[in-house]
């Protein structure tokens, strides 16, 4: 990769390869969460357990925080904005997967040419920690807020999402992991 001194800023130059590993991982994530799913519909709205988070968190972990955020924010969104029930959400929904992989990958971003598992867990759980309180966050200020919804019905859909969240969330930290591992060994991401 290239850099270059630009108004006294140091630029990386985005390389081909990087552009197509954004690629492919944006694209990931949209099949893993378009294809790979159960969705869950409860009386307070719709959720889902989904495999997309995996590839999120390993955009993250394998192309950094910048490069990997994008392509989380961009095959998520992606999938809202190809389905009703979630169309609406797709500039939020970029924040947070960005915000995901970001965190995973600021950990992460040393990328020693040692695989560091603890380290990958540690980031990729702190990855899905951000995300899944942005994501409560986000349905707290919907339901009470937008729509003026209850206390007790905002707090219920919250324990509701925040439930298959977490599970999402420890399913996509061990999984990730597990395949980070030989791909950091495998394959120069950078």
């Amino acid at each position: 990769m290239v850099s270059k001194i630009k108004k006294g800023v140091r630029m990386k130059k985005l390389s081909t390869q990087k552009l197509v590993y954004m690629a492919l991982f944006a694209a990931l994530v949209y099949i893993f969460s378009r294809f790979f799913q159960i969705p869950i519909v409860t009386p307070l709205g719709q959720t889902r357990f989904h495999l997309g988070n995996v590839f999120c968190l390993l955009g993250g972990l394998l192309l950094g925080p910048i490069y990997g955020g994008i392509s989380a924010g961009v095959g998520s969104a992606l999938f809202d904005l190809f389905d009703p029930v979630y169309f609406t959400s797709a500039p939020i929904t970029f924040i947070t997967k960005f915000a995901m992989a970001f965190v995973a990958g600021m950990i992460y971003k040393n990328r020693d040419r040692l695989v560091n598992t603890q380290k990958l867990v540690i980031a990729g759980a702190l990855g899905q920690i951000t995300y899944v309180i942005l994501y409560l966050g986000k349905t707290f200020i919907k339901n009470r807020l937008i729509l003026g919804l209850t206390m007790e019905a905002t707090m219920a859909e919250v324990i509701q999402k925040g439930s298959v969240s977490m599970v999402n969330a420890v399913i996509s930290v061990i999984v990730a992991t597990i395949v980070a591992i030989p791909l950091l060994k495998a394959v120069k991401f950078e």
